[in-house]
């Protein structure tokens, strides 16, 4: 039988004359899985691809673009730290991190509800206010539709933008660094500005509960650190000073153990 090239089914009959139809089929299905091959030949969506690729992704306008993740809004320290003024530059709040606070404000968990319900408001507050006239918020609508995950969108708009992500989420951080991208964490910010003690200095502090030990009170700074008094379970609601006498570190940051002077 005279091998066929052309996909055209005129061109085969006439090639053929009158063709068997069981022939026919079988020419006509290895030209279907033929082009089936070639599509799987086609280049795929790689979430590392070149981002002259997101051509039709604008860099927002403003200077010093800052990225702003989820978590910084579901925590809401972000208001405060722009109305201090530390803070200068455009946030860009995508419309994807907009649809994420909103679905975890319609969950059915109390907890979630509240904190989403709270990123909302920040969001409304952080655009509204007038404190910090070097802070601007911008609503964006720019989206990376081929990626699902929000970390791996939020890191390949500040690649493209070139940029900072502001978040409170360490494993986000991580990632973000890892690829090159400037990251400030809100919690980095809160450990380094924890008052710095030594042992041996006196403080007032009011001890709000007893400790697990005997004996012991707990107490709290402004900045939240806690301090552990000895021999101050009796002194619970009342102001008292105290002398620092060890500092433990944790993973969380500092521990202070004191006694009262």
């Amino acid at each position: 039988m005279k091998k066929i090239e052309n996909t055209d089914v005129k061109s085969m009959e006439a090639a053929l004359g009158r063709p068997n139809p069981r022939d026919f089929a079988k020419i006509v299905a290895r030209e279907i899985v033929k082009n089936l091959g070639n599509l799987g030949r086609l280049r795929p969506f790689n979430r590392e691809m070149p981002l002259s690729e997101f051509k039709d992704i604008a860099v927002p306008a403003g200077e010093n673009l800052i990225l702003v993740d989820t978590s910084v809004l579901v925590d809401g320290r972000i208001l405060p730290i722009v109305n201090s003024g530390f803070l200068t530059g455009t946030l860009v709040v995508p419309e994807f991190i907009l649809g994420e606070i909103q679905h975890i404000a319609d969950s059915s968990d109390s907890l979630r509800r509240a904190k989403g319900r709270r990123g909302l408001e920040v969001v409304n507050k952080v655009k509204a206010q007038r404190v910090n006239e070097l802070v601007k918020v911008r609503i964006v609508k720019d989206d990376i539709v081929d990626v699902k995950e929000v970390d791996h969108k939020l890191v390949r708009l500040a690649k493209l933008w070139k940029a900072k992500l502001l978040t409170v989420d360490f494993n986000l951080g991580q990632l973000a660094r890892v690829q090159g991208v400037k990251v400030l964490n809100i919690n980095d910010l809160a450990q380094a500005i924890k008052l710095s003690i030594i042992p041996g200095e006196e403080l007032t502090i009011k001890i709000t509960h007893p400790g697990k030990e005997r004996e012991q009170g707990v107490g709290y700074l402004p900045d939240g650190t806690m301090i552990v008094v000895d021999n101050a379970r009796e002194k619970v609601s009342l102001d008292v000073v105290v002398v620092v006498s060890k500092v433990h570190q944790t993973p969380a940051g500092q521990l202070f153990f004191a006694r009262l002077k």
